[in-house]
């Protein structure tokens, strides 16, 4: 894996990355970006490191930047948008397993604000022509409500909370419809005596690249769309979560015809910002996705006002604590039992002649691991297209998916295919039923993802590693939205490097199963999840490899948790061991954290923190 190319030092010490330079020098973010469709991104993102701050909102006020020129045009027109400010909140969330802040929202009408599809997901999930408003297992309804004030706070002017409950959401985007823009309006209930603040009016402004417009929002600390924490400290300065107003400008780069690009500064919690023009105060947009160093986007005033047109109440229930019928997966297909011969599996010498192998771990409790006879042979190791899975024959989910990665060979964007049986093993070992399905209950958490075996000589080929691993033995229960954050950004991190350096990359992944985890339909829930990357480094040419575990025990309440709640963790590999019941062999001592004690162990606040030598 490769460092950041090389740039001015100047530029290094200020933070600034080769994209921004390039960016700059073009005068138009748009115009590098402008090829393909714009992506449903469910992220946000700091596209220029210089020229656009994001400035704190205090009492309804913009503090003025240290740019003349920017605080010249801020004076200029700051009559026209401070006066909406104070309709613009924070979107809190009670009773979610992982997140409080989940984006921003703002008023458009009497009592309605409009937020991001993506952000009313967090709370509500859509059950045929009704809402149901979200459970984790075990808890209470997801709520949620809408703070109008937090803004920054000192000791001397402390913020003062003005947080208004949502009771409805009238109007839901399908999030599966690329077509659809990312937008919902929700219904709020004030309460008696409370007077809310006016609703934000739309601009008919054209919006022409270079026009100045700001997001006025709350971004939340995000390692994923900052490029890197250097940017990040001068442009907020350690502080998050509170309204702030970022300017910026319209770019050109969006091809969808409901959606706009912009380059105002904006990161994780920015869902759902109100885009004003700068010239008329009024809104021009709604902030909704972004990708690093390239562009922002946002829905077109048009096609806000047009959901606003189509809303209909839309009844919002709680989902049932016990669960029904409704919901659960289907029950997979079961293929023709041929060609399963010809699966090479995962290959321990994969990574090189002259290089060491990294062979599958062993199990401490091998009575438990399931043996299949296939075609006269005994098998401990199910081989699939460039992955094997080793099963726990008490749990019915497997100790180990191993991968081997081919970037030079890598095919992106296959179809995604049917889960399936193993025609290799009894369907009674093959976990399936009423454990999975929609929230409340768990999703078919892939262990081997489905990209990284999807590489071959054809395309054939790597299809059939994509296919392969839809069976059900790569798949154990996971919350809905587990497979977020650093833990994916570790997945995507290792793919595509070994994509950009034509490197071949070996990754196993597991559930660590202890015998006092949780029980949902009969089912024993995994709390926790361990991976092992190994590569040769490009640098030194030896042998790296990296342990990791990510906690899902915040989704269970009332359960201690040794490692935080949903946080990924760079653990020596030892401790894998330990927890998991597993033996590394010869890759234990080639551990990058062989040295360090489990107690000096912290969290991974990005892929940046990886130690990889």
């Amino acid at each position: 894996m490769t460092e950041p190319g090389h740039v001015p030092a100047r530029a290094l010490r200020a933070g600034v990355g080769a994209r921004s330079i390039r960016a700059l020098v073009d005068g138009l973010t748009g115009r590098r970006a402008g090829a393909g469709t714009t992506p449903r991104f469910q992220t946000e993102a700091v596209v220029l490191a210089h020229g656009r701050p994001s400035l704190l909102v205090r009492d309804n006020r913009v503090d003025l930047p240290p740019s003349a020129e920017l605080r010249r045009r801020i004076e200029a027109t700051r009559g026209t948008y401070e006066r909406w400010f104070a309709s613009v909140g924070r979107v809190e969330l009670s009773g979610h397993p992982r997140l409080h802040h989940a984006g921003t929202a703002w008023i458009v009408d009497e009592d309605l604000v409009v937020t991001n599809a993506h952000v009313a997901a967090e709370f509500v999930s859509r059950a045929a022509n009704a809402l149901a408003f979200r459970r984790t297992v075990g808890t209470g309804v997801v709520t949620c409500r809408v703070d109008l004030s937090e803004d920054f706070e000192t000791v001397e002017t402390p913020a003062e909370a003005f947080e208004v409950g949502v009771d409805q959401v009238l109007y839901l985007a399908d999030l599966t419809d690329s077509r659809a823009p990312d937008l919902a309006v929700l219904r709020l209930s004030p309460g008696a005596g409370i007077v809310l603040p006016p609703p934000i009016p739309f601009s008919e402004a054209s919006l022409d690249s270079g026009r100045d417009i700001a997001v006025i929002g709350y971004p939340a600390e995000d390692p994923f769309g900052v490029q890197n924490p250097d940017v990040a400290q001068r442009l907020f300065g350690g502080v998050y979560g509170v309204k702030r107003f970022s300017p910026g400008k319209v770019a050109r780069g969006a091809t969808e015809p409901w959606a706009f690009a912009h380059d105002a500064t904006t990161l994780g919690g920015s869902s759902g910002s109100v885009v004003i023009d700068m010239e008329t105060g009024g809104a021009v947009g709604v902030h909704f996705a972004g990708a690093l160093e390239r562009l922002n986007y946002a829905v077109r005033a048009p096609h806000v006002k047009e959901a606003l047109a189509a809303i209909t109440p839309m009844v919002a229930v709680p989902e049932p604590s016990v669960p029904s019928d409704l919901g659960v997966e289907p029950m997979p297909v079961l293929p023709v039992a041929t060609g399963y011969g010809l699966r090479d599996g995962y290959r321990a010498d994969f990574l090189g002649p002259g290089q060491p192998d990294a062979p599958l771990p062993t199990i401490v409790d091998e009575d438990d691991v399931l043996a299949v006879t296939w075609q006269g042979e005994t098998l401990r190791a199910l081989p699939y297209r460039h992955f094997s899975v080793v099963m726990s024959r008490r749990r019915r989910v497997c100790y180990v998916s191993a991968v081997n990665i081919d970037g030079a060979l890598s095919v992106p964007h296959l179809k995604r295919r049917d889960w399936r049986f193993d025609p290799r093993v009894s369907q009674a070992m093959q976990l399936a039923g009423r454990v999975y399905g929609n929230s409340p209950r768990f999703s078919r958490g892939h262990m081997t993802r489905r990209e990284d075996p999807a590489w071959g000589q054809t395309r054939a080929e790597a299809d059939e590693g994509n296919t392969d691993s839809m069976h059900l033995v790569n798949a154990v229960p996971q919350m809905q939205p587990f497979n977020a954050g650093i833990w994916l950004g570790l997945e995507d991190y290792a793919l595509q490097s070994a994509r950009e350096d034509d490197q071949r990359i070996s990754v196993m992944t597991g559930p660590i199963l202890r015998d006092d985890d949780p029980v949902f339909e009969n089912v024993a829930i995994p709390l926790e999840f361990w991976k092992v990357i190994a590569f040769v480094h490009d640098e030194t040419g030896a042998l790296s490899v990296s342990g990791y575990i990510l906690s899902q025990r915040g989704f269970l309440p009332r359960r201690e948790a040794v490692f935080g709640a949903y946080e990924t963790y760079q653990v020596p590999i030892a401790t894998i061991e330990r927890r998991a019941g597993l033996r590394f062999g010869s890759l234990t001592a080639r551990d990058v954290l062989a040295s360090v004690p489990e107690s000096a162990v912290t969290p991974l606040s990005s892929p940046d923190d990886i130690r990889w030598r």
